[in-house]
């Protein structure tokens, strides 16, 4: 009988379990769509309620920091973007994504060290960023001190 017991508490968990996965996808998929129909203020809630559900899912955090991202909200986007690294520390495109968020607070060092991480992950659309920005600066810094 305990064993009976066993085996049905351990079939509702993995029944709970999936339903909670398939409910964090479909909240994932409602907010990106959010995103590409430039509903941010949207999508951010529906990520909030995605976090709140699982709040190891570092895809969660990527993209609820693109839609802050596009309300020019680069610090609130960065932190979440720290969120999405810490959880998942070889999520290259979220390197890519902060070094653009610091580059719009000036933060051009750190942006570039993002860019070259992210490159490095294989995130090869940070490869222009680098030879655009980061290059250039390497250069300027040289001369600064040369002269």
């Amino acid at each position: 009988m305990k064993r009976i017991i066993l085996i049905c508490i351990i079939a509702i968990t993995s029944v709970s379990g999936y339903a909670q996965d398939q409910d964090v996808r479909e909240l994932l998929d409602k907010g990106i769509n959010l995103i590409t129909k430039k509903e941010y203020k949207k999508a951010i809630e529906v990520f909030d309620e995605a976090a709140k559900i699982s709040p190891d899912e570092a895809e969660i955090y990527a993209h609820r920091g693109q839609a802050k991202h596009y309300l020019n909200l680069f610090k609130e986007a960065i932190e979440d973007y720290n969120i999405a690294i810490r959880l998942q520390p070889d999520y290259a495109e979220v390197y890519h994504l902060r070094g653009l968020a610091k580059g719009e607070l000036k933060d051009n060092t750190g942006a570039c060290e993002d860019w070259e991480i992210a490159y490095e992950k294989g995130e090869s659309r940070a490869l222009q960023l680098i030879v655009e920005f980061c290059e250039t600066n390497k250069d300027n810094s040289k001369n600064k001190k040369s002269k």
